[in-house]
């Protein structure tokens, strides 16, 4: 033969299984929670290290000194501000040179600020190493079909 047994009823008005559950759901959202509460450092130490070790590298003065000349900023001290970037903790010295200061100067067509600016040409660079060559390709390209189409029109 089955019983049943008629569950109390406590403070919030629910059983103690109810209740139970219910602490046992909260405690582990405030858990969770703190994990994301914890600062983040934006590079693993992995990357941080590799982009410390490039800082001492001769190459890296070279592209600090290129970079200083060519948009007046000194990137010694360079960390990025945007979170989740493809190049996050990259050293500098890992792009070419001839892509990345055109992709600085393409960059500042949408932003004032030069480390930004910095920071998404190196996204950009480490996803299509080329990425600069082949928008100046792609530009130059649509140029020449434009002034084609121009020229069609006004005969």
């Amino acid at each position: 033969m089955f019983t049943v047994r008629q569950r109390g009823h406590g403070f919030w008005g629910i059983g103690e299984w109810e209740r139970d559950n219910f602490l046992s759901f909260i405690g582990l959202v405030v858990v969770n929670s703190a994990l994301f509460l914890e600062p983040v450092d934006r590079f693993s130490t992995d990357a941080t290290e590799e982009a410390a070790e490039a800082k001492s590298d001769p190459k890296f003065e070279h592209y600090r000194k290129t970079i200083q000349s060519s948009f007046g900023m000194d990137i010694k001290n360079f960390k990025g501000k945007l979170v989740g970037g493809r190049a996050d903790g990259k050293p500098l010295t890992k792009y070419d040179l001839n892509e990345l200061l055109p992709g600085i100067k393409v960059e500042l067509e949408h932003t004032t600020d030069k480390f930004l600016a910095l920071e998404i040409a190196t996204d950009h660079l480490e996803e299509f190493p080329d990425y600069y060559t082949r928008l100046l390709d792609m530009e130059e390209k649509a140029e020449r079909e434009q002034k084609e189409r121009a020229k069609k029109v006004n005969r």
